[in-house]
């Protein structure tokens, strides 16, 4: 991203204004231009929130006039733009700041420390949701010149390499000069924007650890010991309820746009599922107001010719498109990291008794409310009202609260199709049919994707190495194979 494009977020980002003097590319340079490649990644993060793909497979989504990825068409993506994009940035802050030969000129960005600190948990953020939708991916050899066909680490290592550097990282921070082109927690107050950098670190480590519940379920194992130090550590973790510590990208609009602006920018392509739309009816959930633009909701996974192009023809100026008008402007916000899905897999680690802190209903409430509070829904009466729905009470025996408690994070997470597709892939809730056209060979809603044409032909030796190593789902979908497949599953998933 040139860093022209900085200039355009300073009318619309307060957070900007030290940012507005530079006036050359931070990749044309000899030595990049730190603050820059920042304002890049922190830009581009929100687009790994506000992906349709995996929205198709968590069925919040369905699509109006092309059903492909609905359908189950073979989900094969290329990863590479991520890692010669966000990731390298990532690593090319890490570089400069960490070599004695530039880190001086890289200084007069801020601490030398907290850069690296903050291109740290960025990359953790990154490689945690690439890992999620593909398994087995590049990591330790990856981001290095020397290196053009690096391996590909197990997931487990990959999860538990970005569990150990969140853990480290946090320590890292000192109180030196603010970061430059920090447009997400950058403020006046640099003790606070470095805590809230911690408490980032600290959420995503607790969200991995609690993604590992098939491989550890007990408490006093990995995956609890993880969720228990990240969420004691003294930093804290984004729980509050009123979302002041979010991790969200507020966009100035102009040439710089919030995605889901752009999704309908002369496209009429995507729509919020009739499924997930009839979800909320049938609790009565407020939230319907803010997550589409009317109830009209698009039925999910029929064919084109034979349903969806009379439907969309009917229908077209009055489908629910993705969040409300007002929530989808070009300078509207995108919540990534949230205090909702925080709460939730708080409340969740209690129900399991992971950790003793509060109570698992206690937490569950709370988390609701704050995803009431994230989406303008403020009235206390609407809120108790809905907690003491049938549906939503948190009651009944230990797997009808671990229902509830799946069902109302999966309508939390909504629109972050990542995260959505992952939770139903741990817990398998809601119970989600798979699509009535699907084209694929067994039918099955896919488990990840399939690793892209890219990676076949730069790195074959490699791919060839992980698709040997992705067993068959169990039990196994009719017709599905073993190896490089949409029915295999990542290795949290087995």
């Amino acid at each position: 991203m040139p860093v022209t494009l900085a200039a355009m977020l300073i009318s619309g980002c307060e957070k900007l204004k030290d940012f507005g003097d530079t006036n050359v590319s931070p990749n044309a340079t000899t030595i990049p231009n730190t603050a820059a490649l920042l304002t890049n990644v922190l830009a581009g993060v929100s687009a790994r929130a506000t992906q349709q793909n995996p929205g198709y497979f968590a069925q919040y989504f369905a699509e109006t006039q092309y059903p492909t990825v609905s359908l189950y068409s073979t989900p094969q993506f290329d990863f590479d733009g991520i890692y010669a994009g966000a990731l390298y940035d990532c690593q090319n802050i890490i570089n400069v700041n960490t070599d004695p030969s530039t880190a001086g000129i890289a200084a007069a960005n801020g601490s030398n420390q907290n850069q690296v600190a903050i291109a740290k948990i960025l990359k953790a953020y990154y490689f945690w949701t690439i890992s999620d939708a593909w398994g087995d991916i590049p990591y330790s050899e990856a981001l290095t010149i020397s290196n053009n066909t690096p391996k590909y680490d197990r997931q487990e290592d990959v999860y538990k390499g970005i569990i150990a550097e969140l853990t480290a990282v946090v320590e890292q921070f000192d109180n030196g000069a603010p970061v430059k082109g920090d447009i997400v927690f950058g403020s006046s107050d640099n003790a606070t924007t470095i805590g809230k950098w911690k408490k980032l670190a600290n959420s995503i480590r607790l969200l991995m650890a609690l993604r590992l519940s098939k491989k550890y379920p007990n408490g006093g194992e990995y995956a609890a010991q993880q969720f228990n130090l990240a969420n004691s550590h003294p930093a804290g973790v984004i729980e509050k309820e009123d979302n002041s510590d979010n991790f969200a990208v507020v966009y100035p609009g102009g040439n710089f746009r919030s995605p889901w602006f752009a999704a309908y920018d002369a496209r009429d392509d995507v729509g919020e599922s009739l499924q997930f739309v009839n979800l909320l009816g049938s609790l009565a959930d407020s939230r319907q107001i803010a997550y589409g633009s009317s109830t009209n909701g698009v039925p999910y996974g029929r064919d084109r010719a034979s349903f969806m192009n009379a439907w969309f023809a009917a229908n077209s100026t009055t489908y629910a498109k993705v969040l409300a008008p007002n929530l989808r402007q070009p300078n509207s916000r995108v919540d990534i990291i949230h205090a909702a899905a925080v709460l939730f897999a708080k409340a969740e680690a209690r129900h399991r008794e992971w950790i003793v802190e509060s109570t698992a209903e206690e937490l569950y409430k709370k988390a609701i409310t704050a995803s009431f509070q994230q989406w303008g829904i403020t009235d206390n009466a609407v809120l108790n009202t809905y907690l003491a729905g049938t549906e939503v009470v948190f009651s009944g025996d230990f797997s009808a609260r671990l229902t509830k408690l799946a069902r109302q994070r999966y309508i939390a997470l909504y629109p972050d199709g990542l995260q959505g597709w992952s939770e139903w892939r741990r817990t398998g809730f809601p119970a989600l049919a798979p699509a009535l056209d699907a084209v694929n060979t067994s039918k099955a809603i896919p488990r990840r994707f399939v690793y892209g044409t890219n990676d076949y032909s730069t790195n074959p030796a490699a791919v060839a190495a992980a698709a040997a190593a992705i067993p068959l789902p169990v039990p196994t979908p009719n017709g599905a194979i073993a190896g490089d497949t949409q029915d295999g599953r990542v290795w949290w998933d087995q």
